[in-house]
């Protein structure tokens, strides 16, 4: 008898937490278990690889753009030496943009290569109510999520920021917040020292932020520089052919295909600019750092009068740890076209790389006269 209702009673606990787990999984709606593959891990590493804070982010557009908290990109920012991984179900995405210049609502959109990706829906115009159910999503590695059912416990600033049920954790920060129906309202960011629970900041403006980011690209890309080939060149036709087919590649994420094209263009023109420039720009994706700089020093002895290359010249040998380097290939970029602004915080970072904190305050004073913004942003550096 006593064996029977032993067994019985670990029947019924067997069936109760089978109940619990059923009604837990219940709660996360259909709508917000679909987009669980737009959520990504976010990861700061040092220098040697050591691993300094986690995240989260998701896409919230299909080109490859992330919302994710402030705080991790700040950890990013402590040392220029610190490197951003973001990845999601074993695929890392080369960071290709950091879209806004400074946090809005404790929120920060970066852009990373890639097209036709996972995005979430978004909800611009929700309004949050204290008690209102909310679903929260925690990038974890391999791919998908944590989800966690929460509500609204408090409204801190109206329509910017909300206190959720959720107990603190870090690496819930930039974590999507979805309501009912399946959409984004916000996003998980870090909460105040004294704090216990989790605060969420409303995407409002995200939407804004990313209209004018794709409006910039288009302005960009429809005035580019006119690229005249060599007289003495011969066989050009056939290297512009390589060429286009190289960014064809490219374009489609074919990175190995497009490296062989742009090689085979310049075997066939040795003094193409565009097809070493694109040639280092897949090294740098694919993170051959070093044979990124050595096509980028190839374009710079063919086109010596290009501020694009000693750009990426220059960025390639920051992230190679070269910041000497560095520092020339942005000073011949401050030569070519003095009043580039991008050019000038570039050559600050540089010098401040190097510990020449004068020369960088010198850039920083230069950069006032041209674009305050990127001026503050470089003092802010400078000073901490």
């Amino acid at each position: 008898m006593h064996r029977n209702l032993s067994a019985l009673i670990n029947l019924l606990i067997v069936f109760f937490l089978i109940g619990i787990a059923s009604y837990s999984e219940a709660k996360t709606p259909d709508a917000v278990l679909k987009q669980k593959s737009a959520v990504v891990n976010l990861h700061v590493n040092d220098r040697n690889g050591k691993k300094i804070a986690s995240g989260t982010g998701f896409f919230v557009d299909k080109s490859g753009i992330i919302v994710t908290d402030c705080q991790i990109i700040s950890k990013w920012f402590k040392k220029v030496e610190n490197i951003l991984r973001v990845e999601t179900g074993g695929v890392q995405f080369p960071l290709e943009d950091l879209i806004s210049r400074r946090c809005e609502n404790n929120l920060v959109l970066i852009k990373v290569d890639g097209a036709d990706l996972p995005s979430v829906k978004l909800d611009m115009h929700y309004k949050p109510k204290i008690g209102k159910n909310i679903t929260v999503v925690q990038g974890i590695p391999g791919g998908g999520g944590i989800f966690s059912e929460a509500t609204i416990k408090s409204i801190i600033k109206q329509d910017k920021l909300f206190q959720t049920s959720i107990r603190v954790n870090p690496k819930s920060s930039g974590s999507p917040v979805f309501n009912s129906d399946g959409e984004v309202i916000g996003a998980i960011v870090s909460p105040a020292k004294k704090d216990k629970n989790m605060n969420a900041a409303l995407i409002k403006d995200i939407p804004n932020q990313i209209e004018r980011y794709k409006k910039s690209i288009i302005v960009k890309k429809s005035t580019p520089p006119p690229y005249q080939p060599p007289k003495e060149t011969k066989k050009t036709g056939d290297a512009n052919e390589y060429f286009l087919l190289g960014c064809e590649y490219e374009n489609s994420h074919s990175y190995r295909e497009a490296i062989e094209a742009y090689k085979e263009s310049l075997r066939m023109n040795p003094n193409y600019p565009d097809a070493y420039i694109n040639l280092g720009v897949v090294y740098y994706k694919l993170g051959k750092y070093s044979d990124a700089i050595e096509a980028f020093k190839e374009a710079a002895k063919v086109e010596p009068n290009s501020l694009l290359v000693y750009r990426k010249l220059g960025t390639a040998y920051i992230i190679r740890g070269a910041y000497s380097e560095a520092v020339d290939a942005f000073r011949k970029a401050t030569d070519i076209e003095p009043n580039n602004a991008e050019a000038h915080f570039n050559l600050g970072i540089a010098y401040f790389l190097t510990g020449d904190k004068t020369a960088a305050f010198q850039e920083y004073i230069t950069l006032r006269d041209i674009d305050k913004e990127r001026s503050d942003i470089l003092r802010d550096i400078l000073v901490n």
